[in-house]
């Protein structure tokens, strides 16, 4: 009996110093190679461009490409998922694509084509990630209408 208590009390005590260790050693700081750590907020940003038609309706277009121009590299999600959440909106870029984009911001060309009428409409947007803590955009629309 005498050894269960001990055993027990070692065993709260271990538990203890395991939860008081774990406490200590989560932080929310960035983690990205190469940057300076730097407190980051847990929300996720993601930057996306609504399309719509000649109406301002928002339409499903065909053909979306999103292109860095500094790497001439597609971006790419790391875990893909339907491209249009809302009909019309579609994503450019999010926090998990940001080690694909300079910290000082990069120009995305970004392409899609009216399934309707064939028009292909092309925008340059800037967006910067690298050692930020989100994606930002530095420049361009958000929305793109089709004529």
């Amino acid at each position: 009996m005498r050894n269960y208590i001990k055993h027990t009390i070692m065993l709260k005590i271990l538990t203890g110093l395991l939860l008081v260790t774990c406490f200590f050693s989560c932080t929310h700081e960035s983690q990205t190679p190469g940057c300076e750590a730097q407190a980051c907020t847990e929300v996720f940003v993601t930057f996306g461009i609504h399309y719509t038609d000649n109406a301002g309706n928002p339409i499903a277009i065909k053909n979306f490409s999103a292109v860095n121009q500094r790497t001439h590299l597609a971006m790419t999600q790391p875990n893909p998922q339907n491209s249009m959440l809302v009909l019309g909106y579609y994503v450019v870029a999010n926090d998990s694509m940001k080690e694909q984009l300079s910290t000082d911001g990069d120009d995305i060309m970004v392409s899609a084509t009216n399934p309707t009428t064939n028009q292909t409409k092309t925008v340059i947007v800037k967006l910067a990630g690298g050692c930020n803590c989100h994606v930002t955009k530095k420049s361009g629309p958000e929305a793109v209408a089709f004529d």
